[in-house]
């Protein structure tokens, strides 16, 4: 008996040391992401967020102005329009990405032949850039030889200027963003629904229950996460959309279709504001997060609900 308590001490600084190693083992494979993380987003946002309270421009040296930038914008009316086509454009591009990727995803689980080539066919614009993507939309809604304005002559309806008009502009530009945008939610949502066990169906089928009594009973629930998931990050990457945009239309006609991302590159480039265009980048980073701050709750809601 006082052996093994004399021997019990040396086996738990034994077990202690091997806690130690692993722990630094740890550490030592996940330092590199941290430190190229830190390097690579978290430098330049701080940089960004000091030279947000100063007044710098190119070949000047930045002089402290405290809260001056963000009274500045906020009391631009041009600030506050930016915002709100931000958020209309978000809202139709998200809202149609979510809604045809979850569709899609539902009509492929079912589907047997030729799912692979249609996959590959819809998932096809994720390989484009945003300037082969702006440079084929741009063709084919030209007002005078695009095949868009083609069919919508035979229709009746004339020929559109879709990116010349200041009604039409934001809704176009954001639908392209919706073409673009939607394999990556497809892409998350159809191997969650392609995953679900038969069996569940099968047990609805057996109750009765219509196709749409088990998309909103049994899909929808079971989809749930991994659409807050795709909606999170189609937020946050669609409120800083630039490239595409500013190709079509740099804003254009009469700043119809300028987002926040193209006011804030004005500011900075045409403008030589870096100060206040620090500024407007802290302040959609802020109204980013608000955006997607409820589908987080929600997601969080959910994971400590199933936990408990």
């Amino acid at each position: 008996m006082t052996e093994f308590a004399l021997a019990r001490p040396a086996r738990r600084r034994r077990g202690a040391r091997g806690d130690f190693r692993e722990v630094a083992r740890g550490w030592s494979l996940v330092a590199p992401l941290y430190l190229f993380v830190t390097a690579v987003i978290v430098i330049p946002e701080i940089w960004a967020l000091y030279l947000s309270f100063t007044d710098y421009s190119v070949g000047r040296t930045p002089q402290f102005v405290g809260l001056a930038n963000y009274r500045a914008t906020l009391s631009a009316a041009e600030f506050w329009m930016a915002a709100w086509r931000t958020l209309l454009f978000v809202t139709i591009a998200v809202s149609l990405e979510v809604v045809i990727g979850l569709w899609l995803a539902c009509i492929l689980a079912r589907l047997r032949a030729f799912r692979g080539i249609i996959i590959a066919c819809l998932i096809a614009p994720i390989a484009m850039s945003h300037a082969v993507t702006a440079t084929m939309w741009g063709y084919l809604l030209d007002l005078n030889v695009g095949p868009i304005n083609f069919l919508t002559e035979m229709m009746g309806l004339g020929r559109l200027p879709w990116l010349s008009s200041e009604a039409l502009a934001l809704p176009t530009v954001a639908f392209i963003e919706f073409w673009a945008g939607m394999p990556h939610v497809l892409i998350m949502l159809f191997p969650v629904r392609a995953a679900l066990s038969p069996d569940i169906y099968e047990a609805a089928d057996l109750d009765r229950a219509t196709a749409l009594q088990s998309f909103w009973r049994i899909t929808l629930p079971l989809l749930m996460p991994a659409l807050l998931i795709a909606m999170i990050f189609r937020i946050i990457i669609t409120m800083r959309a630039f490239g595409t945009v500013w190709i079509l239309t740099k804003g254009g006609p009469l700043e119809s279709s300028e987002l926040l991302s193209i006011y804030l590159y004005k500011t900075g480039f045409s403008y030589w504001n870096f100060g206040q265009a620090a500024a407007i980048a802290w302040l959609m980073l802020l109204l980013t997060a608000a955006a997607s701050s409820l589908y987080m709750l929600r997601l969080y809601r959910d994971a400590a609900g199933n936990t408990a």
